[in-house]
């Protein structure tokens, strides 16, 4: 049973959250008894909840590490509750607002924790590019040398 929000096209009424069955199809307006169409005007796609592909959204679980997937996520939830028999569970979920609240907080903790001690970046990326040139350098096989003797 669908719940949408009904537009008639007649006398330009839209009366929101209207409940119909797909098998009646959209009932006429109360006012002018036209037919009505959904209206889309609020600006929000039509959604699927539940079990379908793309529904699960990824959860840090803290220690346990990230779940990808709806079946993840049951396996640390069930490990969860046999080291913790007896206690509810909560997840809370934060906005992706929030989320880059959280790491702009953590970055500005280590810029000046770093500035503190007088870490200099610049330096540190130069000296991790010249490591990195050394690893390189070293990964490449050198020639071997070939010695013709006589016999």
């Amino acid at each position: 049973m669908p719940i949408n929000d009904l537009r008639c096209d007649a006398c330009m009424t839209i009366e929101p959250d209207v409940a119909y069955r797909l098998s009646d199809g959209i009932p006429e307006c109360p006012d002018c008894s036209q037919a009505r169409r959904v209206d889309w005007s609020h600006g929000k796609a039509p959604a699927a909840y539940g079990e379908g592909y793309g529904s699960f959204t990824p959860i840090d679980m803290g220690v346990l590490g990230r779940a990808e997937t709806k079946e993840d996520y049951d396996a640390k939830m069930k490990i969860i509750q046999q080291r913790f028999p007896g206690h509810r569970v909560e997840t809370l979920s934060e906005t992706e607002t929030q989320r880059n609240t959280r790491v702009d907080e953590v970055r500005h903790r280590r810029y000046t924790i770093r500035k503190a001690r007088g870490v200099d970046m610049k330096a540190v990326a130069e000296r991790n590019e010249e490591a990195k040139a050394k690893k390189a350098e070293a990964a490449v096989p050198k020639p071997q040398k070939i010695q013709v003797g006589s016999r």
